[in-house]
């Protein structure tokens, strides 16, 4: 490993009120010292895939072609699939459901590249 594990500080996330307030709750070690490697507090960036089956709305009209060549080459801005997401997690918890019922969803990592561990403080900042 040719780079360093960051400190536990004074500041880490992983001071809890729950635990002792000079030591991570996670992997118990003393502020200055460096986290375990294993601990929660410790985090990457990978990339992922998300796939969501939902159902939207379309004109009446609309051929499969048409929708897919509008959505994915068109002029249609992609930020929009979120308020899609939000309505129809809207009607699915209406319902009592989510999208984890039927197989709506699934997820694929697709990368995780080789980089250093970082850490947050209180405030969800990183800070190494």
């Amino acid at each position: 490993m040719d780079y360093k594990i960051p400190l536990v500080l004074s500041d880490d996330a992983g001071i809890r009120l729950a635990g002792k307030l000079d030591e991570c709750f996670y992997c118990g070690r003393k502020v200055g010292q460096p986290h375990k490697l294993a601990c929660v507090i410790l985090q990457k960036k990978i990339k992922v895939k998300y796939t969501f089956e939902l159902d939207i709305e379309v004109p009446y009209d609309s051929q499969k072609d048409m929708i897919e060549f509008h959505r994915n080459e068109g002029i249609w801005c992609a930020n929009n699939a979120i308020q899609e997401l939000q309505e129809y997690k809207k009607q699915l918890d209406k319902e009592g459901k989510c999208l984890c019922q039927g197989h709506k969803f699934s997820m694929e990592v697709i990368e995780i590249p080789k980089a250093p561990p970082y850490r947050k403080n209180k405030n969800g900042e990183i800070v190494d």
